[in-house]
């Protein structure tokens, strides 16, 4: 369109951060004067990949020149380049790095990448009725290690993100599987805003084009069968033509996680701690047994819990209550109890002296295994039914 009547060729010249890209058929060549010739075919691209001081502080000159070189006109492209990128720990090194490719995509393997959630299922902050994933709020720095980093980063002229917002949003579908709190500067340390989660979807980010922003993620929800794992979060540059209009974007970059399953321990690994229950009472009592378990467990130098015939209101089955697992991101691993919903005299023990989660007589796990040439490295999940079937 800024072509002028009479014109055969052009040249283009650029701000140094600026790179001019020409893209043409092998017949098509400039002159020796380097300019082109007005053709169909050739294409200009430029890109630029330094972020702008100032608004329009890079410029690309277009000239235009008729058959017999005489410059006929000029045309000027003002280009402002600035950085949105999400980022995460996608190669699982337990570091955010950035540029990452691909970050919208999972894989698993040794050689895959994506970065890794925690359901957040442990209890630190002391006095808290519940796990913390229950808490709306952040009550000890220890929490945090329980949640995975994500870092957004927005750098260029302030002017520019004044009226061009950046919101980091998460997908409906996703919402209630995960909570993101965004560290903030306070009057003497940090705060950690709740941001995204099961009540709100979106996130317009203040003060954007200064730097990084850190954000915290929690996984609330395991896999399950309706629930694959994979959640993503968005940040995108929205353009707003007026105040009452949503934004269009004009840009996006996404990352995705991945909550980590529950992984169940086989009774083949070594020993760590062993949890066993007292019954003083007559016939039923058990003191022989659990002098024998002493004996065996100061050979195997493994620590012994005892549950008080109070605790376990005389439920000796502890091994019908509960399964012992962990969960395992590169960042942080922590012991996971699976309580079963059993629910006897045993049915507050792992939440009241260990805390944490839901298992079963008939539930157990293989050691590792290879079943008709298929591996199975943490084993597989054995669930057995009741008698006669």
């Amino acid at each position: 369109r800024s072509t002028p009547r009479g014109a055969a060729s052009f040249d283009v010249h650029a701000t140094p951060a600026v790179t001019v890209h020409m893209i043409h058929s092998p017949a098509t060549k400039p002159s020796l004067d380097a300019r082109w010739p007005l053709d169909p075919d050739i294409e200009v691209v430029v890109t630029i990949d330094v972020t702008s001081r100032t608004v329009d502080d890079n410029q690309v000159k277009i000239s235009y020149y008729d058959r017999e070189g005489r410059e006929l006109a000029v045309a000027w492209l003002y280009l402002t380049c600035v950085e949105v990128s999400l980022d995460v720990d996608w190669s699982r090194s337990g570091r955010v790095k950035s540029k990452g490719k691909d970050k919208d995509k999972w894989t698993w393997g040794p050689d895959g990448q994506g970065a890794v959630l925690l359901v957040n299922c442990d209890r630190d902050s002391p006095g808290a009725g519940g796990t913390d994933s229950g808490q709306a709020d952040i009550r000890t720095p220890a929490d945090l290690q329980d949640m995975s980093v994500m870092l957004l980063r927005t750098e260029g002229p302030s002017a520019i993100f004044a009226e061009y917002p950046v919101v980091l949003h998460v997908p409906e579908s996703d919402a209630d599987k995960v909570r993101v709190f965004h560290a903030v500067r306070g009057d003497a340390y940090p705060l950690y805003k709740p941001v995204l989660g099961p009540d709100k979807l979106s996130y317009v980010l203040d003060h954007a084009g200064h730097g990084d922003s850190t954000f915290y993620v929690e996984g609330l929800a395991f896999p399950d069968r309706g629930f694959t794992g994979l959640v993503s979060f968005s940040a995108s540059l929205l353009e707003v033509p007026h105040k009452d209009s949503p934004g269009t974007p004009i840009f996006t970059d996404t990352v995705v996680f991945r909550v980590a399953p529950w992984i169940m321990t086989p009774n083949t690994q070594q020993p760590l701690e062993v949890f066993v229950c007292s019954i003083q009472q007559g016939s039923d009592s058990n003191e022989a047994f659990l002098e024998g378990l002493r004996a065996l467990l100061r050979k195997a130098n493994c620590k012994l819990t005892v549950c008080s015939e109070q605790d376990s209101r005389s439920d000796r089955w502890i091994q019908d209550e509960l399964e012992f697992g962990y969960v395992e991101a590169p960042h942080k691993t922590f012991p996971v109890v699976f309580d079963s919903p059993r629910n006897r005299g045993l049915k507050d023990f792992a939440f009241k002296k260990i805390l944490v989660l839901d298992s079963f007589g008939n539930l157990d796990v293989s050691p590792p295994v290879t079943v008709r040439g298929k591996e199975y490295p943490l084993g597989r999940i054995l669930i057995g039914s009741p008698l006669p079937w």
